[in-house]
């Protein structure tokens, strides 16, 4: 992505769009259990890197009753992924920062046994001006809401089992939803993280980076643009006299003969 030194990143927005819906009732019991998971995330530019990546905030929790989580992963062989353990006074929150030129969002929301799961990829592409910001895309990987999984996660006996439960979807008709392969890692650990009563830890920091299919990866028409440089010709490797038309040859050539006679 190429470098627009005149942007200032404060300028740019919050990314909240890919966020669970939450009814107000639901927001209230996450309020008053002291879960903060924050779905969103912020352009801003690297020094290091020299281009604008994605930084958002691993966090999230659970109590006995109800779990809400949202962690984020980069995509294989990601150079700018850059990931920073955080542990705060209070449990439930946020628990690592995150940053790379595309990620992975995995939000989940538990009430009881009844789970909602939302997967989005997200990348920016270069901006059309230099003075103008670069633009937040993203595409659904998966949703399904009304998930079940009887096992009680938040139970101290499920905690050697870690990462070996998914919520089974389904369709109201009752057609399966199949969670694509590639993400089934990233929808365990989650599964965990909202049963994790009173979190302190992130369930993220030691996943592998994501492999997406080309189905589910960013589309061609949507991919940064490279870099183009275009080589400058040596003046040492022109001939001498090319692009010199005769006209002028001949001139030059009077003049130089001219001199000498004139001088004398």
């Amino acid at each position: 992505m190429a470098v627009q030194s005149g942007l200032r990143p404060g300028k740019l927005p919050v990314v909240r769009g890919f966020a669970i819906q939450i009814r107000p009732s639901e927001w209230e019991e996450l309020r008053t259990a002291g879960i903060v998971a924050r779905a969103r995330m912020k352009a801003d530019f690297s020094s290091t890197h020299r281009r604008f990546v994605l930084c958002a905030e691993e966090s999230g929790g659970a109590t006995a009753n109800l779990g809400h989580y949202c962690g984020f992963l980069p995509l294989t062989a990601d150079p700018t992924f850059f990931v920073r353990p955080v542990t705060l006074a209070m449990p439930n929150t946020v628990h690592a920062d995150v940053s790379a030129a595309s990620l992975v969002s995995v939000e989940m929301l538990r009430y009881g046994t009844t789970y909602t799961l939302n997967i989005f990829l997200h990348w920016l592409t270069t901006a059309a001006s230099p003075d103008a910001l670069p633009a937040h895309h993203q595409k659904l990987l998966f949703s399904a809401h009304r998930g079940v999984l009887s096992d009680p996660l938040w139970q101290e006996g499920k905690k050697a089992q870690a990462g070996v439960h998914l919520p089974a979807f389904h369709r109201r008709t009752g057609d399966p939803l199949f969670i694509p392969p590639a993400l089934h890692e990233a929808v365990g650990a989650i599964t965990d993280a909202v049963c994790c009563v009173g979190c302190r830890k992130s369930h993220f920091l030691a996943l592998k980076a994501v492999t997406l299919t080309e189905e589910l990866s960013v589309p061609g028409t949507c991919q940064p643009a490279p870099h183009t440089t275009v080589p400058k010709i040596a003046s040492a490797e022109m001939p001498s006299g090319q692009g010199e038309s005769k006209k002028r040859r001949d001139r030059r050539n009077a003049c130089a003969t001219a001199r000498p006679a004139n001088g004398g």
